[in-house]
C-alpha cells in the first residue's frame, strides 16, 4: 500500500513521523491551527498550540513495502463553529451588513457572517469547505482567478467585483480581500469583506449609455448654469460651431446668447428658463469658420431634488439645409404667382402688340419710299414693338415654372435674349459688350434654369459695380483637355458661358466662400445668400463646370462650363420660321382662327393681299362650325390656342382626326409642353409666338404647305 497523499486532501489532516513531528499537513490543517505549512512541518505535536474549538483525532496507519512494515500517525483536526480563531477573524463583521468570509490556502470557504449566509440563502455553517468559485459567473471567473492571484504579492490586499449568483439572483458585489498572516509572515487564510454594488454598477451603465448617447447624437447638447455660462459642449457641437470647450471658456463666449441680437430679448430668455419653463425657436448663428448655420433649439431647465433650477439644457438642430429648400421654396412660389400674374396679362398684351407691329409692318410697305421721315417714324413704333415683345417673353420665362425641361438649346440667343432684358433694366451707367462665337454648337440643358444662372451672375455684376462700368457676356467652345483642372473629361468638348465684370472683385477668403448657402457680401436685407448656391446646383444638374476668376479692385469673371452635344442639330417636329421683309404669296385656302379682331383683321388683310383665300372664325365653336359645313378642302388653319367656347387644342384636334391633311400654324403667347411634344412626333405644325412679324407668321404658313404630306403605313 502505498503511502497516503495528504497535500490536496479537503480534510484538515497532519501526518506524524515516528518521533511525534509533523512531516506533512494539508492547508486546511495549517487554517485551523492558524500556522503556515512551513512553520508545521517538523514541529512537534505537543508544541502544537491548538485552538479551544478545534479538536483532534489520532488515527494508525500502516504502510506495508515488501516484508517491511511502517506504521503512520494520522491527526485529523475538526472545527465546532464560529467560536474559535476563524470566529475571531470574522468577528468585527459578525452583526455587519457587509458581506465578510474567510477562505483557507486551498481557495475554500471556512467561515462566513450572518449577512453572507443571508444573501445567499444558506445557513453559515452550510458553507464550509464550498469553493466560491461554483457562484461566479461563467465570465469572471478569469478575473477572478486573477484578483485572488495578486494576493500572495505586497501589500497582500486586492479588490475587485464581480457577478455572484445570490438568492435574489446574479448581483454585482465588490470585495476588498486581505491575507490573514502569522507572526513569520505566511498566509494562512484570506479574509474577505463585500457589499452589493448592483445599483450602482446599473447606474454606471445607465450613464454610460447616456454619455454615449450625448457624445454621438447629431443634436448639438450644452450644458449651461442658470445665468447662461457653459458647462459642458459635446462634440456634435464642436463640429457645428467649430468652438471647443476650451475655447468657450478661455474666450468667454456666450453660447445661448449666440441668436439673440439684443440684451432685451436674451433677458427675456433667461427669466423664461430660469422659471422652469421650455423655451423653443430658431436663430441664426456664425461658426467659428464664419459661416451662417440656421439651427432649431430648444432650452429647458433641470431641477434638483428641491425643485430649484440648477442647470439649463440646450438642445440644437441644424437646420441650414431645411431653410435653404424654404427659401428655395418660397422664391418658386413667388415666382410662380408673377407667372400665373404675367400669363393672365400676356395673352392681351401680346394681342395688342401684334397689331400694332403688324399695322406697322403694312403701313412700311405702303409708304412711299420717298418719305424718309415718316418711314424712320414706322422704323421706331416697330421697334419699339419688337423690344416690348422680347420684354414679355423674357418676362414669363423667368417667372413661369419651366415648361420646356431638357431641350436642346441654342446659348447665343439665349445670351442675346437676356441681353435685351438687361438693357431694359439695368442702370443706364452700365455697358453691354457681347462676343458670342458664330456656329457655336447647342447643348442640352434646360433653358429657363440656364436663364436663371446667367440672370444671378448679372445681377451680382450689376451690384459689383455701384458706380458704373462694363458687363460682359462671351460663348466661347473649349476642349476637355484645357479645363481638366476643373475635373472635366478630358476627351470631351464643352460650350462655355462667361459673365464678366469690371466692379470691385474679390479677396481670397470670399472667393473661397461664395457659393456657401447663405453667405452674401452684400447689405442686410439685400441679399440671401442663396443665388450663387442655386447657380451650382443647376450646373452640376447640367453635368456642368464652374469656374470664377477674381482679384480685389480687378472685377470678376465667371465661367459655366455645359458639355457638348454627342450628336448636334436642330429640334424635330417644330418649324421655327425667320423673319423677312416680304410675305410669301401663295393661293391656297386659309382659315384663321383669333378672337382679337384686330388681330384677326390684320391677318385676314394680309394673307388676301398675297394671294390666299381666307375665312375667319372669331371663336373655336365657330371655326368647328366652319370645319363641319365647309365641304371644300382647307389647306391651313393660323390657330390661337387661347379662345372662347372652345379652346384651340380642341379645334386642332378635330382637325387632325376629321381633315388630316389641313396644316397648322399655331400663333400664340403661351405653348404649353404637351402640345411641343405632341407636335415634334406629328410634325404637322409650325409654332409662331405673339407678337410675330408678318413676314414670320408668312413664312411660318408657306412652310408647313409646302411641306411633303406624311403617308401612313
Amino acid at each position: 500500500m502505498s503511502a497516503p497523499v495528504i497535500n490536496d486532501a479537503e480534510d484538515a489532516i497532519l501526518l506524524l513521523d515516528a518521533y511525534e513531528r509533523v512531516s506533512a499537513a494539508t492547508p486546511r490543517a495549517g487554517a485551523l491551527l492558524g500556522l503556515g505549512l512551513a512553520e508545521l512541518i517538523g514541529r512537534p505535536w505537543v508544541e502544537i498550540t491548538r485552538p479551544s474549538d478545534v479538536s483532534a483525532t489520532l488515527r494508525l496507519h500502516t504502510l506495508e513495502s515488501g516484508t517491511r512494515r511502517t506504521k503512520l500517525r494520522l491527526i485529523t483536526l475538526n472545527t465546532t463553529g464560529e467560536t474559535g480563531v476563524h470566529a475571531e477573524w470574522l468577528a468585527p463583521w459578525s452583526d455587519s451588513v457587509e458581506l465578510a468570509v474567510l477562505r483557507g490556502p486551498d481557495g475554500r470557504l471556512l467561515a462566513v457572517n450572518s449577512a453572507f449566509a443571508r444573501k445567499f440563502g444558506s445557513a453559515a455553517d452550510e458553507w464550509t469547505g464550498r469553493d466560491p468559485e461554483e457562484l461566479i459567473h461563467a465570465d469572471d471567473i478569469l478575473g477572478w482567478r486573477e484578483a485572488v492571484g495578486r494576493l500572495g504579492q505586497p501589500p497582500y490586499q486586492v479588490a475587485h467585483e464581480h457577478r455572484w449568483m445570490t438568492a435574489q439572483g446574479w448581483r454585482w458585489l465588490s470585495w476588498e480581500e486581505q491575507g490573514v498572516r502569522t507572526a513569520s509572515g505566511s498566509i494562512v487564510a484570506t479574509r474577505a469583506i463585500g457589499r452589493d454594488v448592483t445599483r450602482r454598477r446599473l447606474a454606471e451603465e445607465h450613464f454610460q449609455k447616456l454619455a454615449s448617447i450625448v457624445e454621438q447624437t447629431q443634436l448639438s447638447v450644452v450644458l449651461a448654469m442658470p445665468d447662461g455660462r457653459v458647462e459642458y459642449v459635446n462634440p456634435r457641437f464642436t463640429q457645428v460651431s467649430g468652438f471647443t470647450l476650451e475655447e468657450i471658456f478661455e474666450q468667454g463666449i456666450e453660447v445661448l446668447r449666440t441668436g439673440f441680437t439684443n440684451h432685451e430679448d436674451y433677458g427675456a430668455f433667461l427669466r423664461t428658463v430660469q422659471s422652469g419653463k421650455t423655451w423653443r425657436g430658431e436663430f441664426q448663428s456664425i461658426s467659428k469658420r464664419g459661416e451662417a448655420r440656421w439651427e432649431s433649439a430648444q432650452v429647458s431647465a433641470i431641477h434638483d431634488h428641491r425643485d430649484r433650477v440648477t442647470h439649463l439644457l440646450c438642445l440644437c438642430e441644424d437646420i441650414t439645409d431645411r431653410k435653404l429648400l424654404e427659401a428655395q421654396l418660397r422664391q418658386a412660389q413667388k415666382m410662380e404667382i408673377l407667372g400665373t400674374l404675367a400669363g393672365g396679362i400676356s395673352h392681351d398684351f401680346n394681342n395688342l402688340l401684334a397689331i400694332i407691329s403688324g399695322f406697322c409692318e403694312m403701313s412700311q410697305l405702303r409708304v412711299p419710299a420717298t418719305d424718309e421721315k415718316l418711314t424712320r417714324y414706322l422704323r421706331e413704333i416697330h421697334d419699339a414693338t419688337s423690344r416690348a415683345s422680347a420684354l414679355v417673353r423674357q418676362i414669363l420665362s423667368f417667372s413661369r415654372k419651366p415648361e420646356d425641361g431638357v431641350r436642346q438649346v441654342k446659348l447665343n440667343q439665349l445670351v442675346e435674349d437676356i441681353l435685351r432684358l438687361l438693357r431694359e433694366t439695368f442702370p443706364r451707367d452700365i455697358d453691354f459688350v457681347v462676343e458670342t462665337l458664330p456656329s457655336l454648337p447647342m447643348v442640352r440643358a434646360d433653358s429657363n434654369q440656364l436663364q436663371q444662372v446667367v440672370m444671378n451672375l448679372c445681377v451680382n455684376a450689376r451690384d459689383a459695380m455701384k458706380g458704373g462700368g462694363t458687363l460682359t457676356l462671351r460663348t466661347r467652345l473649349h476642349a476637355g483637355s484645357e479645363i481638366t483642372c476643373k475635373g472635366a473629361d478630358v476627351h470631351g468638348k464643352y460650350v462655355t458661358i462667361e459673365v464678366a465684370d469690371t466692379g470691385c472683385g474679390m479677396s481670397d477668403d470670399v472667393r473661397a466662400r461664395i457659393f456657401e448657402p447663405f453667405f452674401t457680401t452684400k447689405d442686410k436685407n439685400q441679399g440671401t445668400g442663396l443665388g450663387l448656391a442655386v447657380v451650382v446646383g443647376i450646373i452640376s444638374k447640367h453635368g456642368g463646370l464652374i469656374d470664377v476668376r477674381s482679384a480685389a479692385g480687378k472685377g470678376t469673371t465667371f465661367m459655366i462650363h455645359l458639355p457638348l452635344l454627342e450628336r448636334e442639330g436642330e429640334t424635330p417636329g417644330v418649324i421655327e420660321a425667320n423673319s423677312s421683309a416680304l410675305i410669301p404669296r401663295g393661293t391656297e385656302t386659309v382659315l384663321v382662327v383669333e378672337d382679337e379682331e384686330g388681330v384677326r383683321n390684320l391677318l385676314c388683310a394680309t394673307l388676301e393681299s398675297s394671294g390666299y383665300r381666307v375665312f375667319c372664325a372669331e371663336d373655336g365653336g365657330q371655326a368647328l362650325d366652319f370645319l363641319m359645313g365647309h365641304k371644300e378642302p382647307v389647306d391651313a388653319l393660323v390657330l390661337d390656342l387661347d379662345l372662347p367656347r372652345m379652346s384651340g387644342l380642341q379645334v386642332r384636334e378635330y382637325v387632325r382626326r376629321a381633315r388630316p391633311s389641313t396644316r397648322i400654324v399655331i400663333a400664340s403667347g403661351h405653348v404649353p409642353p404637351e402640345l411641343r411634344q405632341d407636335i415634334e412626333q406629328a410634325g404637322d405644325a409650325a409654332i409662331v409666338s405673339k407678337p410675330f412679324s408678318l413676314a414670320t407668321l408668312g413664312e411660318a404658313l408657306r412652310q408647313v404647305l409646302d411641306k411633303p404630306a406624311v403617308t401612313s403605313r
